[in-house]
């Protein structure tokens, strides 16, 4: 079920770690109107996560990690929304599938961004591939919307 609609303007986006990870290609010092509308998003609440994504990124020792942490306010946590969700996501992945990433002792955030991305409503933004069990596919088959990283930034106005 998803939350009433707020009376907004913007779209909200939800990005999957392999989106973030991708945002090393643009550093910083090269490509700051890039990183300014990333933060103006991150913290207007344009753009978010999911707290499993935090998770997945701050593991390693590097720029995205070190951004992750101090963005933190963005990763939103489970909340009843989505626990009642991920149910409904849960049911569109192979039984197999499912088993198989569950049970890995890595974090595990795709089906929860999909989840997030009902409760809100958002688009999703991922370098998946839309195949079985990847997140466009999965969205796909709940009515999400999903973005490559390069489609978000024609989508939101960012120009190299």
């Amino acid at each position: 079920m998803a939350r009433q609609l707020k009376l907004q303007l913007s779209q909200i986006y939800c990005i999957d770690s392999d989106s973030l990870i991708e945002l090393k290609r643009y550093p910083i010092d090269v490509f700051p109107s890039v990183w300014q509308k990333i933060e103006a998003m991150a913290k207007s609440g344009d753009l978010i996560s999911h707290f499993e994504v935090h998770k997945e990124i701050t593991n390693g020792k590097d720029e995205i990690a070190d951004w992750g942490k101090s963005h933190r306010k963005m990763f939103k946590d489970v909340d009843e929304c989505q626990s009642t969700e991920i149910v409904k996501v849960q049911g569109k992945y192979d039984v197999d599938a499912w088993a198989k990433e569950i049970n890995k002792t890595s974090p595990w955030a795709d089906p929860w961004l999909i989840a997030l991305a009902i409760c809100e409503p958002a688009m999703v933004v991922t370098e998946e591939g839309n195949k079985p069990n990847k997140i466009p596919f999965v969205a796909n088959l709940l009515e999400v919307k999903c973005l490559k990283l390069i489609d978000f930034f024609r989508t939101i106005g960012i120009k190299l």
